[in-house]
């Protein structure tokens, strides 16, 4: 029985040790959509609840779990489709980056939430990372870079005529 016990814990170490850890947002694409600026009221509006015993600097506490509170609420979608994972997906991360006595702390107690807190909100996407388009080409009928028969769609015009008369329209009232 102990040379059983001794061989499971032998597969499950090198098991373990063949398991990698992925990067949150690993194959998605990460948003920054707020920087905030809040002063020491708007932080406490945010806090809820209070502060568990054993917790060494209370006012850190407050800013750090008033910012995730407020995170929490942009948290969810973020896609999923065709069974593309990525690990995060949906959720947002708080990157605080002032003030200097929160983020570059030595030792609890110097800060306190009066002097506010700022702070930037990431959120993941499954959708993959959007990369820049590397070359661009006009395709028309008589381009010798087209292949294949093209014929623009009838709308297409439609647009084009749209927008310089759009344009043209914008010009008059300019002058």
């Amino acid at each position: 029985m102990r040379k059983l016990l001794i061989a499971a814990t032998a597969v499950t170490a090198l098991f373990s040790l063949s398991a990698h850890a992925v990067p949150w947002c690993h194959g998605g694409t990460i948003v920054h959509f707020q920087t905030a600026n809040w002063s020491g009221g708007q932080l406490l509006l945010n806090f809820f609840g209070t502060v568990p015993s054993g917790v060494a600097d209370p006012e850190a506490y407050k800013a750090f779990t008033a910012t995730a509170n407020y995170a929490s609420t942009f948290s969810g979608g973020g896609g999923g489709f065709g069974g593309y994972s990525v690990p995060g997906s949906g959720t947002v991360r708080v990157t605080h980056t002032g003030p200097y006595t929160l983020t570059n702390m030595v030792g609890p107690g110097y800060y306190n939430t009066s002097q506010g807190v700022q702070f930037k909100l990431h959120k993941c996407y499954t959708i993959p990372p959007l990369v820049g388009v590397k070359e661009v080409v006009r395709m028309s009928p008589d381009s010798p870079a087209a292949n294949t028969p093209f014929t623009p769609l009838p709308e297409v015009e439609a647009v084009k005529q749209y927008w310089s008369t759009a344009e043209k329209d914008a010009l008059d009232l300019k002058k």
